[in-house]
């Protein structure tokens, strides 16, 4: 059967008008009952117990595993055959911390090592670097991160809880780890929703001026990825860890997001089509996320009075932001949430870019 191209691009839109519409009534329905709203209420609060609960579980889980962290080999532990390694990586100045990883795949998409040594460094020119060794038939990997980088993987939620939970501090400096397991539970919620808002708003931005330019399978790529920010922002927002299953978490969550990105791969209409139908949606949806996603930055900003953008990006809890600052603060004065201000430069005729808060009444 021939279908009429009309007819399908008819289906499209309804399909995706009625997942708006599903959204919609989703997110303006009144909680069901009121133990539903007290749990609602205390929902960002209660990141900091599941955070707990996961740290518990995965303990009582570990005395159940034989691990590779405590495995003798030929006589020696794991501890003393890497002792090597692990003395390279704390002989140098720059080096914060050293742990060894046991479950590897927080790190790895595959099942490269059997165990991972994870070295965490300040100023480093190549913000992560990996070797890979043989010690008596185990696989090793030493990962070398710069310490921004792994601060920002932490608070974001990139990296889960279990990787600090689960893995030996071999050596530290300053108790670094001690410090770093402190701050994560005090910006979770906030900061991480505001990370993954600033990723989503930039990936969303580049996809949809690449697909203006007609860069189609460029624009597919990058409106993936705002799919999956989005995603993993609906879970932080409920308190959820996003994992590596996102989609199947997503379907019990939020599941008119998992709905838009089934449309972008498994409808049989023209790229262009889908991703002009997919741009149209996730503009509705971000819509709706704006005030959550905006609330880190602008209650940093609002602390002060007017901003340069280097100020901004060197604070210290908005310079984990990264690429995505320009980007974001760009669509915050689109939404008239921030304003720009022109200020004398020492040059004549030339004004530099400050920003503040829009106030309201």
């Amino acid at each position: 059967m021939i279908m009429n191209p009309i007819n399908t691009r008819l289906n499209a839109n309804v399909r995706i008008l009625l997942i708006l519409l599903e959204y919609f009534f989703a997110i303006q329905s009144p909680p069901k009952n009121k133990l539903y709203h007290k749990a609602a209420r205390k929902r960002v609060p209660e990141t900091n117990k599941l955070e707990k609960k996961e740290k518990q579980l995965f303990l009582s889980n570990k005395k159940e595993t034989v691990s590779v962290i405590s495995a003798f080999i030929g006589g020696m532990k794991m501890e003393d055959l890497i002792r090597p390694l692990v003395n390279h990586c704390a002989s140098r100045p720059t080096t914060v911390a050293v742990l060894m990883v046991n479950h590897t795949k927080e790190l790895t998409a595959e099942d490269l090592f059997d165990v991972i040594i994870y070295a965490v460094a300040t100023d480093q020119k190549n913000p992560e670097q990996s070797r890979y060794f043989d010690v008596h038939g185990i696989r090793v990997g030493l990962f070398i991160v710069d310490e921004r980088l792994f601060r920002k993987k932490m608070l974001s939620g990139t990296i889960s809880p279990h990787f600090l939970y689960g893995s030996e501090v071999l050596f530290e400096r300053d108790r670094y780890i001690e410090s770093i397991k402190k701050e994560t539970p005090i910006y979770d919620c906030q900061m991480k929703l505001g990370l993954e808002f600033a990723e989503l708003i930039q990936s969303y931005t580049i996809g949809k001026n690449l697909f203006e330019d007609g860069h189609f399978p460029d624009a597919y790529d990058f409106l993936v990825s705002a799919l999956h920010h989005l995603a993993r922002f609906a879970l932080i927002e409920k308190g959820i860890q996003a994992g590596t299953a996102l989609w199947n978490q997503i379907k019990n969550e939020e599941p008119e997001i998992l709905k838009l990105f089934e449309e972008l791969i498994k409808s049989e209409e023209p790229i262009e089509k889908r991703l002009e139908l997919l741009i149209l949606a996730s503009s509705f949806f971000i819509y709706s996320k704006t005030t959550k996603g905006s609330e880190h930055i602008l209650e940093i900003l609002n602390e002060g009075g007017i901003w340069s953008y280097e100020m901004i990006a060197q604070h210290p809890k908005i310079k984990i932001y990264g690429s995505s600052l320009g980007t974001f603060l760009e669509y915050l004065i689109e939404k008239e949430l921030i304003v720009p201000i022109q200020v004398e430069s020492t040059f004549t005729g030339i004004y530099e870019r400050y920003y503040r808060v829009k106030k309201t009444c």
